[in-house]
């Protein structure tokens, strides 16, 4: 509930206050129960630190509401979060006139209420295997990047078994932390998150329930996790467009609860920020107004350099979701097999790219070697969130911005596919080859006829072998993809072989053979 939903409501509730004398509601199912978020004046001093406090109204909140926490919930991020509060309540049902409590101190800038917030997928089904790493052109990229262990994708989501076969050696171990000593050793707030966090129930696994099998709502964050960086050319499960780039498991739903809802989405967010994550995968939400408390963390995370993904939604509506619809977040819809609109997805124009997320096969939790179809916004968001990290690890010191712009540019125009929605899928349905081949710069560069010339492996570390046959060449040369020369050797044999090593840094380049007949140009990727 934003400001000025809530002006309405203390309009209203002084109408039912004067007829009343008492106002209250049944407890609305798209909210937490019992919690709200007051952000105090920018100008004020006020502070509900209690030996701080000297407003009676403010003290009297307290037995009034039956108040049984207040705290600061993103703290440390910036001055806006700093001054945002967290206030919990036992009397649930008196949750409006708490709001309008809060107001009436004219301490605060606004009041809200906290949504509950729903997974976006759709039951397992029998499409086929890993069709969409085909569809975007993963291959292809991977000749440019294969991902960096030094670049984290956190999947805040209800779960992650982070002792799946496929998910293990990809599974992001925090350097700052000791393992199991009981102390929060890198001071980030968290005691022994060494594998990530469960900010629902407050301790160090992310793990789903144990009763969970592989038909259970908490398969969701295991299958999410899967798409955007399960390990890859280990020859089990398996490939993931992020290769080898870490995952941050942060769980947000209680074991106690289904699986199916998030309630403490946010505080997953605010973890990820936390330990520095570079990609946050958000693929879950709702409809409904937004927030102005999650817009700045969302806000604070992006100026931080962390790039947001999250799930359109599920409703094949033209209606906004959140956090998808929030500024400086990615928002990804979803497509099938044939570049359509999966018949599932949400459209419009808050929607800024799509992927495929019908019939996707990733990992699934309930079993350390399960794997499984699922549709939905959720899988295109992982694959999505996956990219942005294989182009940051191609490049580490792009900006957000940049980055969503590459991927962005890269994107497949699929709109023949979709006529009904002109304009309201985005920029097209994601290609991981484009968007790395527009993030190095080499889109102009093209070889010339192949001659009797070859190099070999492609891509290498940076020593690799050229042989020629019946060419006459008269030197051997490497620029990078600004034209620089940056390593040349002369040679004069006719036919021949000849192994060059290079100290070049990962990336893309151009091997140019001269000879007396012309000259040869061959890419090379170093890794």
């Amino acid at each position: 509930m934003t400001i000025k939903k809530l002006l309405f409501s203390i309009f209203t509730g002084i109408i039912l206050l004067s007829s009343n004398k008492v106002s209250s509601q049944t407890v609305d199912s798209s909210y937490i129960d019992g919690m709200i978020y007051v952000k105090v004046k920018s100008s004020d001093s006020f502070s509900f630190l209690p030996y701080l406090i000297s407003d009676s109204s403010i003290k009297s909140l307290y037995l009034t509401y039956d108040i049984d926490t207040i705290y600061r919930p993103f703290p440390g991020l910036d001055s806006i979060l700093d001054k945002t509060w967290c206030i919990k309540f036992n009397n649930k049902f008196q949750v409006d006139a708490l709001m309008l409590a809060c107001m009436a101190t004219n301490h605060m800038e606004y009041v809200e209420k906290p949504r509950i917030y729903h997974t976006f997928f759709t039951p397992n089904d029998v499409n086929g295997q890993q069709w969409y790493l085909n569809k975007i052109e993963a291959a292809a990229a991977w000749d440019i990047s294969q991902g960096s262990t030094t670049v984290t994708v956190a999947i805040v989501d209800n779960a992650v078994n982070i002792n799946h076969e496929d998910l293990a050696p990809n599974i992001w171990t925090n350097p700052g932390e000791i393992p199991g000593n009981g102390f929060d050793d890198d001071l980030n707030g968290y005691t022994d998150d060494i594998n990530g966090f469960d900010v629902a129930d407050n301790d160090n696994n992310p793990n789903p329930p144990g009763t969970t099998t592989t038909s259970s709502p908490f398969i969701h964050g295991t299958h999410c996790a899967g798409l955007a960086s399960a390990s890859t050319n280990n020859g089990k499960g398996i490939a993931s467009i992020g290769f080898k780039v870490k995952i941050i498991p942060v769980k947000c739903t209680r074991n106690s609860e289904t699986g199916s809802t998030l309630t403490n989405a946010y505080d997953g967010v605010y973890y990820a920020i936390k330990v520095n994550a570079d990609v946050i995968s958000m693929s879950w939400g709702g409809p409904g107004e937004s927030s102005i408390t999650n817009q700045n963390l969302l806000n604070s995370a992006h100026n931080r350099g962390i790039i947001l993904c999250a799930a359109a939604g599920n409703d094949n509506s033209e209606n906004p979701n959140f956090p998808a619809a929030y500024n400086n977040v990615i928002s990804v819809g979803a497509s099938d097999q044939s570049d359509k609109k999966s018949s599932f997805s949400n459209f419009g124009s808050t929607i800024d790219v799509l992927a495929p997320g019908s019939g996707i096969y990733s990992t699934l939790a309930g079993s350390n070697t399960a794997y499984g179809n699922l549709s939905g916004t959720s899988m295109a968001c992982p694959l999505t969130a996956g990219l942005c990290a294989l182009i940051l690890s191609f490049n580490p010191s792009l900006s957000p911005d940049q980055v969503e712009n590459f991927l962005k540019t890269g994107c497949d125009n699929v709109n023949s596919a979709n006529t009904q929605f002109a304009g309201k899928i985005g920029s097209g349905r994601i290609n991981a080859r484009r968007s790395l081949q527009f993030a190095a710069g080499i889109t102009g560069i093209e070889e010339t006829a192949k001659g009797n010339i070859g190099v070999y492996p492609v891509p290498n570390n940076g020593t690799f072998t050229v042989e020629w046959f019946d060419e006459n060449l008269t030197s051997i040369d490497v620029y990078n993809t600004m034209g620089d020369l940056v390593y040349s050797t002369p040679v004069s044999e006719n036919t021949g072989t000849v192994q060059i090593k290079t100290n070049l840094a990962p990336g893309i380049y151009m091997l140019t053979a001269k000879g007396f007949a012309g000259n040869y140009n061959r890419k090379i990727i170093v890794y």
